[in-house]
């Protein structure tokens, strides 16, 4: 008797669970029962109603992210547009004036804009700077280049005269003389 009661829950949950807007249509005709009509599901309907618990997407994730972006927006676009705007009302763009003759001006006094101008002075490196780091990279290059043929040239001539190894490797445990010449006798 327990096993056919709990038959009839399965069955029962089974048909609740079918009963979602996003399963209507996943029962073909040939499974539903004889009484009824051809493509209905079975419902059930207590207390005289129909179904009221629709299974929908949370939109809990989608309101977080938009959330946070307008909280990351706000905190961080606002004062950046309200700076940008002060920087050009009171500062200014920068003028040609005329300088002395020996005068050299700096590297970031050739923009026009003060914002370019701080990022130029403050962030990026001075073409100087570039110019220097590239110089000494080639050196680096050179000198392993040269050490190359040098090594090259050395193995060379080794081969040609028959040497041995110009280099030699250290030994863990040093030879023990006296095995050795008890052996020779």
């Amino acid at each position: 008797m327990a096993f056919v009661g709990t038959r009839l829950l399965f069955r029962s949950l089974q048909v609740v669970r079918l009963n979602s807007p996003l399963l209507r249509g996943a029962v073909p005709a040939k499974c539903a029962p004889k009484n009824s009509q051809a493509g209905a599901l079975i419902a059930r309907g207590m207390a005289g109603g129909g179904g009221k618990m629709f299974i929908k997407a949370s939109r809990y994730t989608d309101l977080r992210f938009l959330r946070a972006m307008r909280y990351y927006f706000l905190l961080t676009g606002v004062p950046v547009v309200i700076v940008i705007t002060l920087i050009n009302v009171f500062i200014g763009e920068a003028e040609y004036a005329e300088t002395p003759e020996d005068y050299v001006p700096k590297h970031w006094e050739h923009y026009k804009h003060p914002i370019t101008r701080w990022l130029s002075r403050f962030v990026i490196p001075s073409p100087q700077q570039e110019y220097e780091k590239m110089a000494h990279f080639m050196d680096i290059e050179g000198q392993k280049i040269k050490a190359r043929s040098e090594e090259r040239e050395v193995k060379r001539l080794m081969r040609s005269r028959g040497e041995g190894h110009w280099y030699y490797y250290p030994v863990a445990t040093p030879p023990n003389w006296k095995s050795q010449e008890e052996m020779k006798e």
